[in-house]
């Protein structure tokens, strides 16, 4: 099972999206909820409406990271729905490698299942990774983080996971989505692993024109905060300091 999480308003991140999943052979539900605008009455009728159980907090979070949260939590649903043991979620910003639909099939095979992952991420800017800390799923190398990965470019999680965390995950959340399931997420985060070499890298455009950073005050979604990110991950410090994670 495949989910795009789009916007209606993000037509040509959709257009893109589309053509490499069509290239790949994939089909693909499409899920988004957009609080970006939306006054905080509606705000809260919509959490009321589909997740009932869960409260978010407002000083912590803006309507666009909410959203963000319905968005993904919307696509967990229509795993839960339905009859598969895993569900591969991607964001509208990305670029597809040649093995993306061999990772996807893979990852919902039963080797899978066997490995106990809850979340494997298909690709992250977070590179602290370890080398050493293995797990091979149906000819596919997924490593141990080492620390928090920060964003949700896309992900195989399972129904297992999706289930737990609706059923009896936070009643309250304040954290970003990509924050929560990366790591900080306490007792309910999902256990997680990195594919490599990953199979979804950002696209370098659609990327960079954030679609949340406009609407939060949070400094780290800042244009200022994400370019000066990018390029300190693309020197050569950057290589020689996650060069040490082949020693992990």
């Amino acid at each position: 099972m495949l989910v795009l999480i789009n916007l209606d308003s993000a037509v040509e991140r959709r257009m893109a999206m589309a053509q490499q999943l069509g290239r790949a052979g994939l089909a693909f539900e499409r899920v988004g909820v957009d609080l970006r605008c939306v006054r905080p009455a509606e705000v809260d009728l919509q959490i009321a409406s589909h997740f009932p159980g869960l409260q978010f907090d407002r000083k912590s979070l803006s309507n666009a990271e909410i959203g963000c949260w319905l968005s993904h939590l919307s696509a967990w649903q229509a795993l839960l729905r339905g009859t598969e043991e895993f569900c591969t979620v991607i964001e509208d910003d990305l670029q597809l490698a040649a093995g993306f639909a061999a990772a996807v099939r893979a990852l919902e095979s039963k080797a899978r299942a066997d490995a106990r992952f809850d979340l494997v991420y298909l690709g992250t800017s977070s590179r602290n990774v370890s080398q050493r800390q293995r797990t091979d799923i149906d000819g596919l190398a997924v490593h141990r983080p080492v620390g928090v990965i920060f964003n949700t470019w896309g992900y195989s999680v399972s129904r297992h996971y999706a289930g737990r965390f609706l059923q009896h995950g936070p009643r309250r959340i304040h954290l970003p989505i990509d924050h929560y399931l990366g790591g900080r997420g306490g007792r309910s985060r999902p256990c997680i692993g990195v594919l490599q070499p990953t199979v979804v890298d950002e696209d370098p455009i659609l990327g960079a024109a954030s679609q949340i950073g406009p609407y939060t005050k949070r400094l780290d979604r800042s244009r200022l905060f994400q370019n000066v990110r990018r390029r300190i991950l693309a020197s050569a410090v950057s290589e020689l300091y996650y060069s040490l994670y082949r020693y992990l």
